[in-house]
């Protein structure tokens, strides 16, 4: 698929009745990977992007950085890429050209959090953590005004759960819908939260599902209406257990024997010989 068929395609997964799983993949091997195990959908989270740059998750990654780094991942994949523009890198000005350069480099769609700069409202409590509606209002217009492509994908995340009630949090995403927002959803919350948002808010809606959230499976909530389940660090960590246990097998063994006994490993090495064709070899 070309981009504007990628974004065509992220579309019908956020209109359809069946929900989809993404998970964060913020390097081009192992999204690649993930593609070629079935996944329709992916996305790289902010944090998931700061953490393979050694860096805190403190806004320290640029827009810029954001969008190379969308640039090479979405070019080895068939399947729709969200990135993440954390809360749009500063006001409408700042936004409308994250969107621009997100554009330009062929992902699908973007990710605004409406937290403030630098103290997004999913680490904080109080009202300090979270934007105005009427300025949240004018970063999507100035996004969806920035885009060339109207196929690209704009999603928002509220974070004002921490600070709000969520007849308040429901207010502020209907705003959101109505100046031009594609999708919205909840920032990481709990059960019953999840639970009432999906019921009460219009779709297409999109989460983050984390162990935290207190549902054990992620067919739950596709049950209570959710689209898209952004699955944000489990990739990275589970590519890090490998690789750690890997090295520390080497180091202590000096050899290669441990590696024929790592569960896997031969469909890995399979796989592995066709990256860098465009033909996907999927191995079960």
């Amino acid at each position: 698929m070309n981009e504007h068929e990628k974004r065509l395609r992220f579309r019908e997964i956020l209109g359809g009745d069946q929900g989809v799983l993404a998970p964060s993949v913020p390097e081009p091997l192992l999204a690649r990977l993930t593609q070629d195990c079935g996944f329709q959908l992916m996305h790289i989270a902010g944090n998931g992007m700061h953490r393979t740059m050694f860096l805190a998750d403190e806004g320290l990654v640029t827009m810029t950085e954001m969008a190379d780094r969308g640039r090479a991942v979405s070019e080895v994949l068939d399947i729709p890429l969200l990135l993440d523009a954390e809360t749009g890198y500063g006001g409408p000005m700042q936004t409308a050209r994250a969107t621009r350069l997100f554009e330009r480099a062929g992902v699908s769609g973007m990710r605004i959090e409406d937290g403030l700069e630098g103290q997004s409202g999913i680490n904080r409590t109080g009202d300090s953590g979270i934007t105005l509606v009427a300025q949240m209002c004018d970063k999507i217009k100035a996004a969806v005004d920035a885009r060339t492509d109207e196929a690209f994908v704009i999603t928002i995340r509220c974070d004002g759960r921490l600070c709000e009630s969520l007849e308040q949090v429901h207010a502020r995403c209907e705003k959101y819908r109505e100046v031009g927002a594609d999708a919205v959803g909840l920032g990481p919350g709990n059960k019953d939260d999840l639970v009432w948002f999906g019921q009460h808010m219009r779709g297409p809606l999109i989460v983050g599902w984390t162990r935290g959230s207190g549902v054990d499976n992620v067919h739950e909530l596709f049950g209570y209406g959710y689209r898209v389940a952004l699955v944000p660090s489990n990739v990275h960590l589970a590519a890090l257990a490998g690789a750690r246990q890997f090295l520390l097998d080497l180091a202590r063994t000096g050899s290669f024997e441990h590696l024929g006994s790592m569960p896997g490993m031969a469909d890995v090495q399979h796989w592995y010989a066709d990256v860098g064709f465009r033909t996907p070899r999927p191995f079960a």
